[in-house]
């Protein structure tokens, strides 16, 4: 719904913490600080040597700058060697893959594959004293059996700078064949005996095991519950014995994937991925994907359906004709004295890549540069008329973005188009800049109230235009007074009870508690349902109970013994001194996960046909891999007044299938809702 609102009475309500520096790193930079910028990196590039190119035989290239030495086979574009700082190559040159793209693909019906985009045509797109950018190609036939894309993979190596962007530029025609494409990514395996230590943020930084240590057939590890997840039975590293390593416990929310990577200890070298922007990325800012893992392994998802699921539309029609450009990324290498140097420094390069968004040295036309995009301004506010005294509150810290026009919400599944999000500040302004030409929904939410909100007309974005749609207002679901509440409308279930994990299944990163929100990434935490109600389900009282300590953060089944599960039902006790029966009271039920269930909802009588029922929903698996959150879903239940008692009355939460421990729901927030105008 649209309102305007001349004369708006603010309120003061906080409603979530801000995020400074992305919502800084989000900002608009004026064109004066970026030619700051460009001065002070052009005065460091004139003391560096000329980038150069030599062809080396006939199936490679080589670029050097004085700084890194990068070799790519030759058409493929796979990189083979970097040499830097006089280690002769900071990848694995035990194997053939090392530094490379990659997409997952098939055809309806078949077996999924891995297409390595490998390249048939070498091309150098620009070659000065100042950067080389050169491109590995190929086009798609008919005839041919691979994956149906035109592949163009750019790298570009510039003076005075230590690392390599990358980016790719993927195409579809009309009439090709349909495909999916689950994910793409760029993939480096960095060097086994020099890079020991993976830094993912400030607090989230360790040793790792190696590749060999999760090793079943030899009896350096023991299985777990699935393939990604082992316990360290005998681990080179005797510090790490008794751990579980798990890729997943090492994901990030797009919108704060800025710069992760590794460190070699011995070398004093780290090698960082930067993602300067998030707007070729899929599903939004809070979509969750991998970062780097025991390999040594560090990766650039683009897309994925890692806590999504297939809800993520990743099918590619004949009939829809399809181009993106991904990237670029900025692959950086630095050296310094100790860990904690090394990942400052890296940190400092990501805000300069930020800041430097969009680059004005790419060479493509797919990408625009900065006078070619648009901006799109505003204000938010929230109307609920059930907050007393309150007219208008502001959208503070609200999610605002622009994505593919859809549906209010699609745009956590929208996966082919770009996105651009940003976050409002306390008065609920909001600047989206940088925004590539074409038409898109404006989207948003606000921590704090239910719902999705869409601007009630598409924006069509021209070059140098700015756009200021003015106040906009965001009514979220309501049709009475709360009677009673359950959790915070956060679209996580971070504010739930997350126990202590298994002591003989721990990881030691996540133990310390004084970053409560990392508490959710230890293994196994499922479980412990099982451990904390062995016979009896979750029983909850309205008004008396603390969901901070009696609500289990995730509807999950119990242990039934010899491997099999039992299906749990869980009860929500509360008292009502008055109830109009022939009146409709309101069940908003959010979550924040799914994963293979079956939610059946009862009022009383538990016996009788359920009041709803979700039918199979969710494949987010974010039980399973730490994510707190997947895919966010809402649902209003109406509640007729016969059902309900004055006094005493219960809601059961049934899960329908029993099947494994990861099938169940994360609840985002729980409400019931009087009729309207009481």
């Amino acid at each position: 719904m649209e309102y305007g609102a001349p004369g708006m009475k603010a309120g003061r309500r906080v409603l979530t913490p801000l995020f400074v520096l992305v919502f800084l790193l989000q900002g608009v930079h004026s064109q004066t600080s970026r030619n700051k910028f460009n001065i002070a990196k052009a005065g460091h590039k004139l003391a560096s040597p000329p980038v150069t190119l030599k062809k080396v035989g006939d199936n490679q290239v080589v670029v050097d700058n004085g700084i890194i030495d990068v070799t790519f086979s030759s058409p493929q574009g796979l990189i083979t060697r970097i040499k830097y700082n006089g280690l002769n190559n900071v990848l694995n040159d035990q194997i053939e893959n090392r530094g490379y793209w990659d997409v997952v693909w098939y055809k309806p019906g078949q077996v999924s594959s891995t297409d390595y985009l490998v390249g048939t045509k070498f091309d150098i797109v620009n070659q000065t004293s100042e950067q080389i950018e050169i491109s590995f190609s190929r086009t798609f036939s008919q005839r041919g059996s691979g994956i149906p894309l035109n592949v163009d993979k750019r790298y570009i190596i510039r003076r005075g700078v230590s690392g390599i962007y990358m980016y790719a530029v993927l195409e579809r025609l009309i009439g090709w064949p349909d495909v999916d494409m689950d994910q793409i990514r760029i993939v480096f395996k960095l060097n086994t005996t020099k890079f020991d230590f993976m830094a993912v943020s400030d607090n989230r930084q360790k040793i790792m095991p190696f590749d060999t240590d999760r090793d079943i057939t030899k009896g350096r590890a023991s299985p777990l519950a699935y393939k990604e997840a082992v316990h360290l039975i005998n681990p080179q590293n005797h510090m790490l014995k008794g751990q579980v390593d798990d890729k997943y416990m090492y994901s990030v929310e797009n919108k704060d994937n800025k710069v992760h990577g590794w460190i070699s200890s011995d070398q004093r070298i780290g090698f960082w991925m930067i993602t300067p922007s998030d707007e070729f990325h899929a599903c939004g800012p809070i979509k969750q994907d991998l970062t780097s893992h025991v390999g040594p392994t560090t990766l650039s998802m683009f897309t994925s359906v890692h806590y999504a699921g297939k809800d993520m539309n990743t099918n590619y029609k004949s009939k829809e004709p399809w181009k993106k450009v991904f990237g670029p990324v900025f692959v950086y290498l630095n050296s310094a004295s100790s860990r904690n140097l090394l990942w400052t420094d890296a940190k400092r390069q990501m805000v300069s890549e930020v800041q430097s968004w969009p680059y004005d040295f790419v060479k493509s036309v797919d990408y625009p540069l900065h006078h070619q995009r648009g901006t799109v301004k505003g204000q938010l506010f929230v109307i609920d008329r059930y907050i007393k005294n309150v007219t208008y509150l502001f959208g503070q810290f609200a999610f605002v973005g622009l994505a593919l026009p859809g549906e209010a919400g699609s745009w956590q599944t929208e996966n082919k188009g770009y996105q651009f999000w940003t976050r409002a500040d306390k008065m609920g302004m909001f600047t989206i800049a940088n925004v590539r030409p074409g038409t898109y929904s404006l989207y948003a939410w606000v921590s704090g109230f239910i719902g999705d909100y869409k601007y009630v007309r598409d924006i069509t974005i021209t070059p140098g235009r700015e756009i200021d749609v003015g106040h906009i207002v965001y009514v979220p679901p309501r049709n009475g007074p709360t009677l009673w509440e359950i959790g915070q409308p956060d679209r996580t279930a971070a504010e739930f009870y997350i126990p202590d994990p298994d002591p003989t299944l721990f990881t030691k990163l996540y133990l310390n508690y004084s970053n409560p929100q990392d508490r959710f990434r230890q293994y196994g935490l499922w479980d412990r349902y099982s451990v904390l109600y062995p016979r009896n389900d979750l029983v909850f009282t309205a008004g008396v109970s603390d969901y901070k300590k009696d609500w289990f953060y995730a509807h999950v089944n119990r242990k039934a013994g010899n491997g099999t599960y039992k299906a749990t039902t869980w009860q929500i006790k509360f008292n009502l001194k008055a109830v109009i029966q022939t009146r409709i009271y309101t069940l908003r039920i959010a979550l924040a996960a799914a994963s293979t269930i079956d939610l059946l909802v009862w009022v009383n009588e538990v016996d009788s046909k359920p009041l709803f029922i979700t039918g199979l929903i969710g494949r987010d698996n974010a039980i399973a891999r730490h994510g707190i959150h997947g895919l966010y879903k809402l649902y209003n239940i109406d509640v007729h007044g016969k059902l309900l008692r004055v006094g005493n009355n219960t809601i059961f939460l049934t899960h329908g299938r029993n099947s494994d421990s990861f099938s169940g729901v994360m609840y985002d927030y729980l409400r019931l809702e009087g009729p309207s105008g009481v």
